[in-house]
């Protein structure tokens, strides 16, 4: 009779399976790095950023601290005042052991690339550490696959996304950089990502960037899906753009992209009538532009950041990526479920975030308030759910207003289709406004050609109000 079940046998086995292979580390990278900068303190400036815990031997961990702590004081850092500053925080460090490490003395260039080794041994050190949890967590007794796997995706991500330091520049260093910049600019190579609409564009100054963050904000069934996906469909034309919706399942998102790619009835491509001649040329026409796109979908409802950033890594990998959708912030799942605010808080600012990691821009599609129906007009910005959170974290806000759409709407004929999207915040630009078109049955945005129609008062028991009134001049002088 065995002496462990089966799976304990198995994991007893494999935890006492002898092994050759040692742990990955440079030992000597580590001592001759420690032995500069305790002679060089200078040095610091050219060095990735380094943590204790990056050391392999517990003495470097305990020297690197004392260092550090001194040369942030401004204190000598010789041997001598690194052993009493050990002999303060109690280590067991001797003198004669850091006089051994004083002994080198390697140029810059040399501590450099010291410092580059010992953070690639470290790492791989952290990736060793992750595979045996991975290994531990699968052998619990009732582990979940589907669970595990998620677990050990999320940390191979957080490896492969660990920041670099981004140390200061002197402003000299900068200018001829800025110069070439500008000389781009002034050719007409502008590293802004067009959206296709024409007067954002133009607000954005050409488009959309890498590493900032646009929240659209509106009410339902002004046309914010169908807003973001004609942005994602001229967009993965050139870029690579992933869309996840966690509102409607892939299917209903190919019905209205087909919809708008052959400017064909929405209603009529649901219905799917075998007798509709005029249907299926147009959705096969549609199907072949479609397919061209560098456009990737996903419908997994209740998002975490974590799974945010699994699946934008996934895609970066496999295709690159340049520009990601999130349709919306508040059906996000919640960490925090008695502080929805803070919340929502950190999940903006961590798809911010996960824009700089990744160099991608991000757009974020967010739910308003109902105080947005109570007057007839165009929404402001303390009508978006958790204002305060997105105001802080996002590059850009944009609110939709569809007139037709308004419950205090009286549908008048010449504002049928009018939509208008308001820059509400703009962190490196102007605020204004965009007037477009919504031609709902194709379920397509685009720009409104010729001078928007003005809005009338839509009656005495609708209050209209002055603020309302002053933007609604603006926009049509």
């Amino acid at each position: 009779m065995d002496e462990f079940p089966p799976d304990e046998q198995d994991r007893a086995e494999l935890r006492s399976r002898p092994t050759e292979r040692r742990m990955p580390a440079s030992v000597a990278s580590e001592a001759a790095l420690l032995g500069g900068l305790m002679l060089d303190p200078e040095a610091w400036s050219a060095l990735p950023e380094l943590d204790a815990m990056a050391f392999y031997a517990p003495m470097h961990r305990e020297v690197f601290l004392a260092v550090r702590a001194l040369a942030t004081a401004g204190a000598p850092t010789d041997p001598v005042s690194v052993f009493e500053e050990l002999r303060r925080q109690e280590a067991e460090t001797i003198l004669p052991q850091l006089t051994e490490l004083a002994q080198f003395l390697p140029g810059q260039a040399s501590m450099r690339r010291y410092a580059d080794e010992i953070l690639d041994q470290h790492r791989l050190r952290q990736l060793i550490q992750a595979g045996t949890a991975m290994v531990d967590a699968a052998m619990e007794p009732g582990a979940l696959a589907a669970a595990e796997i998620d677990k050990a995706q999320m940390l191979l991500a957080q490896l492969a996304t660990s920041r670099g330091r981004r140390d200061p520049r002197r402003i000299s260093d900068s200018v001829t950089e800025y110069l070439v910049l500008l000389q781009e600019l002034s050719e007409g190579r502008n590293p802004a990502m067009a959206t296709g609409i024409r007067g954002l564009d133009k607000l954005l100054n050409g488009g959309l960037r890498r590493g900032e963050l646009l929240v659209l904000g509106a009410r339902p069934k002004h046309g914010k899906t169908a807003l973001a996906l004609a942005i994602a469909r001229h967009l993965a034309q050139r870029q690579s753009v992933l869309f996840l919706s966690q509102e409607m399942p892939i299917a209903q998102l190919m019905h209205r992209h087909t919809a708008a790619a052959a400017a064909f009835d929405l209603s009529r491509i649901l219905a799917a009538d075998s007798q509709d001649a005029d249907m299926w040329p147009a959705v096969t026409a549609a199907a072949h532009h479609l397919e061209q796109l560098h456009l990737h979908h996903d419908d997994q409802t209740s998002l975490t950041l974590g799974d945010i950033r699994r699946k934008a890594l996934k895609v970066k990998r496999e295709a690159g990526l340049d520009v990601i959708f999130v349709d919306f912030l508040q059906r996000m799942a919640a960490s925090e479920k008695d502080n929805r605010s803070r919340d929502l808080d950190l999940i903006v600012n961590g798809i911010k975030d996960l824009a700089m990691d990744l160099d991608m821009a991000a757009v974020v599609l967010s739910q308003m308030n109902r105080k947005a129906d109570e007057t007839y007009g165009r929404p402001n910005m303390s009508h978006l759910r958790e204002s305060g959170a997105i105001e802080a974290a996002a590059d850009q806000i944009a609110l939709l207003f569809t007139d037709w759409a308004h419950p205090q709407s009286k549908r008048l004929p010449e504002l049928q289709g009018y939509s208008e999207l308001e820059i509400v915040a703009h962190r490196n630009g102007p605020q204004g406004l965009v007037p477009l078109r919504f031609i709902g049955r194709h379920q397509h945005i685009t720009d409104w050609d010729g001078p928007p129609p003005r809005r009338m008062a839509a009656g005495p028991s609708t209050p209209v109000s002055k603020h309302w009134q002053d933007r609604q001049e603006e926009a049509n002088p």
